[in-house]
């Protein structure tokens, strides 16, 4: 019968039969057994069995190095094929920084994460433990003051995030992170690192590196404020039509009028009455489409363009500024041409209305 079927009452058996040819003196027989044992376990992918195992094989005669070096290719083996094919792939670009054994060790410390659309993975202010390594869907990473709330980033299959905390141990978040839509990852928690510093210490770089290959927060805001400082904005008073769209860009829901405030080639600005608080902090991070009419040197130019929302800041009487990022920049010469027509005519927007 193959090791790894071997039934419960039969590992026990060969269990108390190490212990047996201990008694008597018979060392070779007892390796053998412990060797029988922890291939067994290790099909079984009873891992944490089959490692103590392999502990004892070292304990019962440290030179047994032929025994002990196959106990764990056994073990990585085992390990390796038991791992979750769709995480390996998502994660390929990590994992092929890794050796075998450091891979083993990184999987095998994670624990299986999900959320649904709208929740909360952790909060601006509170502790935060856990490096989230995101499987499937999206995740919006946002900070801000009182009711105000900028989008830092959107992070998705293959992102990593709770760097910050996870790594520099700083006590409280400096931002929020909540689902988009449905989520399903790993965490990784802090408190493992402190095991791997002697079995594996060159990985908490590897993955501190992998974290932060495009910088940390504090460079997404140095970004965001160039970008802003770099943009020219050009003040527009009228109505435009949005419409929210799903990760597939689809769209969703009723089409929405919002009162135009300015625009420049990274975005445009709106504002929107909303009745509940929570209502427009749901906006934050979502997709959309708009669609008006803009005044252009010698007429009108229907402008329609997807963006996504990256800040809702509130006003008075349940107002709220609704932010917009372009997925694609305006080109430099229609926004010359409305900066031009707003000096000459002034601003004069039409809503354009959905067929």
């Amino acid at each position: 019968r193959a090791q790894g079927g071997w039934t419960v009452n039969e590992l026990l058996e060969k269990e108390a039969l190490v212990g047996r040819h201990l008694e008597q003196g018979d060392k070779e027989a007892a390796l053998g057994c412990l060797y029988e044992l922890i291939v067994a376990y290790a099909k079984r992918k009873d891992f944490s069995k089959a490692e103590a195992l392999r502990d004892r094989l070292y304990e019962v005669d440290s030179m047994a190095l032929g025994e002990i070096v196959k106990a764990n290719e056994i073990i990585e083996q085992e390990k390796s094929e038991s791992r979750d094919p769709n995480h390996m792939e998502t994660w390929a670009e990590l994992y092929e920084t890794l050796s075998a054994e450091e891979a083993n060790a990184l999987y095998y410390a994670l624990t299986a994460k999900s959320f649904d659309t709208d929740q909360p993975v952790f909060q601006e202010g509170e502790r935060n433990t856990s490096l989230l390594l995101i499987d499937q869907g999206e995740v919006k990473l946002f900070h801000g003051q009182g009711e105000r709330k900028v989008l830092l980033k959107t992070a998705g299959p293959g992102e990593m995030v709770g760097g910050e905390t996870f790594f520099f141990q700083t006590a409280f978040a400096t931002y929020s992170v909540v689902s988009l839509s449905p989520v399903r990852g790993y965490a990784l928690n802090r408190s493992v690192l402190k095991a791997w510093q002697q079995d594996f210490p060159g990985l908490e770089t590897k993955i501190h590196d992998f974290c932060f290959r495009s910088g940390g927060i504090s460079k997404l805001l140095e970004q965001k404020d160039a970008s802003r400082r770099a943009q020219q904005r050009v003040r527009m008073s009228g109505t435009l039509v949005a419409q929210l769209l799903d990760p597939k860009g689809k769209p969703t829901g009723k089409p929405f009028k919002g009162g135009f405030t300015d625009i420049s080639a990274g975005g445009l600005a709106f504002m929107l009455r909303v009745s509940k608080l929570e209502t427009a902090r749901l906006l934050l991070g979502r997709l959309l489409v708009v669609k008006c009419r803009l005044p252009v040197a010698g007429g009108q130019k229907e402008l329609q363009a997807t963006g996504r929302i990256i800040a809702v800041q509130p006003h008075m009487f349940n107002d709220y500024s609704i932010h917009v990022r372009f997925h694609r920049p305006l080109a430099k010469e229609f926004i010359e041409s409305l900066e031009e027509s707003a000096a000459a005519e002034g601003p004069d927007l039409e809503l354009k209305m959905e067929e």
